[in-house]
């Protein structure tokens, strides 16, 4: 039968491979961002300074050019650029275009409408994205509207540049030079994929060793843990014996009270106190240590009669409700079978009310229903006490964990209780929640599945 089962290694070991792992792909996160960073520079920064030194070039030599004109209005004039420009234009300091050539007439709207959205004063450099209709290009092939040149992309992506131009130290205009570099950008584009796969297929790599790590790591863990275990278990069983021994000679002393003066009598009753809570203590860390080494696949199960289990278990509760002025109500509504471990169902129960009453305040009530809808079993055990924080709530099941140290110290608790009550719940493959509010009072409920 399968049943759930907490296992603190089994979190530890995803915890160490989620960290380990995480760890490894930050360092080629980190080296796979410089690696396209350093190409991304070196390619953008060789086309910038080709640019640059074109741009320069073609300023020169259209400064000699506009000797003769001068600054005055001219009806545009062609111009033979460089074969690797894909325009260039010249504009007066009116806006006006006087010279121009381009390798896509058809586009050559697109290219002016770049310029005019662009302030070179602000931004010598730009890189902007074209886009390329085909449909376009076809329709106008055979009347010879545009060069040889027909790009193979959908989109062009274009380097600009805009360099002043002066005329006896006046700026009398600027040169707009335009650049494809649509092949670089495929080719960054690529190098991105690339890397992106790489990154994709080194982090199954990276989880794969994690993985292969982080059970290495747990090795010693849990040789040291067993041993713990063993420890817990065989000083638990071995400090039974003789509490057991303690407690009986308590309890002769207990007979002989009456001869005893006042100072030795209390001495023997907080005696008898104290070991009674550490009997309960080893006790409660006796099973918590069984609990951390039996597997509950080969815990017995068996078809129990839950109304009778409850019942007796408030019937054992009364005079301790009674002697706390507290009023013990059992609801049941029978039948109710459960499927499960009875011995462990009824340290549930005892677990469950003792804490309710524990924590009741006098002429409180305690309530015990236990019921069935569908397939699952309920036990809510609710008392009209000091409540648990909110702060708290997360953490009351944890080992050792209490609310108010000095109160639970002084009701004779150790902190275990609430634990086991999960543990048997868990193996029982049910679920145990709780409702609290300060002041008012707690409500603990358990789901059971129905197992056949």
């Amino acid at each position: 039968m399968k049943r759930k089962k907490s296992d603190l290694f089994v979190k530890t070991q995803k915890s160490l491979t989620g960290k380990y792992s995480s760890l490894i792909l930050l360092f080629l996160f980190l080296f796979i961002s410089l690696l396209y960073a350093i190409a991304y520079f070196w390619f953008t920064s060789a086309e910038k300074n080709e640019l640059m030194k074109m741009a320069k070039n073609e300023t020169n030599s259209v400064e000699q050019l506009l000797e003769d004109f001068r600054v005055r209005k001219h009806e545009p004039q062609f111009f033979t650029g460089n074969s690797n420009q894909l325009f260039y234009y010249v504009v007066n300091s009116h806006g006006e275009l006087i010279l121009q050539t381009e390798q896509l007439s058809l586009f050559k709207g697109e290219f002016l409408q770049l310029i005019a959205e662009w302030t070179p004063a602000k931004e010598q450099i730009r890189t902007e994205d074209v886009k390329i209709h085909q449909d376009k290009i076809l329709k106008h092939k055979k009347e010879d509207q545009f060069s040889a040149y027909i790009p193979k992309e959908q989109d062009l992506t274009i380097m600009m540049i805009a360099q002043p131009i002066y005329d006896r130290n006046q700026l009398i205009g600027y040169l707009y030079l335009g650049q494809d570099i649509t092949d670089i950008s495929e080719l960054l584009r690529g190098l991105f994929i690339i890397l992106l796969i790489m990154m994709v297929v080194f982090s199954i790599i990276a989880y794969s060793f994690s993985s292969v790590m982080s059970k290495r790591a747990m090795v010693p863990i849990r040789q040291a843990f067993k041993r713990q275990q063993e420890f817990v278990a065989d000083a638990s069983h071995e400090l039974r014996t003789p509490l057991s021994v303690m407690l009986s000679s308590i309890e002769i002393l207990e007979m002989e009270k009456d001869q005893l003066s006042e100072m030795p009598a209390r001495m023997v009753d907080n005696v008898k106190e104290e070991v009674k809570r550490m009997t309960g203590l080893v006790g409660d860390l006796l099973t918590l240590a069984r609990s951390d080494t039996d597997d509950p696949q080969h815990i017995s199960f068996e078809r129990i009669d839950f109304h009778s289990v409850a019942e007796k278990a408030a019937h054992s509760f009364e005079p301790h409700a009674l002697e706390k002025k507290i009023q013990l109500d059992f609801e049941v509504h029978p039948p109710v079978i459960v499927f499960g471990q009875k011995e462990r169902l009824t340290q549930l129960l005892y677990i469950l009310l003792d804490n309710a009453i524990k924590y009741s305040r006098e002429d409180g009530v305690v309530t015990l229903a236990v019921w069935k809808e569908k397939d699952d079993a309920f036990i809510s055990v609710s008392d009209s006490g000091i409540g648990i924080g909110e702060k708290d709530l997360p953490y009351i099941f944890e080992r050792f964990y209490r609310v108010d140290r000095a109160r639970t110290r002084q009701n004779g608790g150790h902190g275990l209780g609430l634990s086991i009550a999960k543990w048997i719940v868990d193996i029982h493959g049910g679920r145990l929640t709780v409702e609290s509010k300060l002041d008012i009072g707690s409500t603990f409920l358990v789901k059971l599945p129905q197992k056949r």
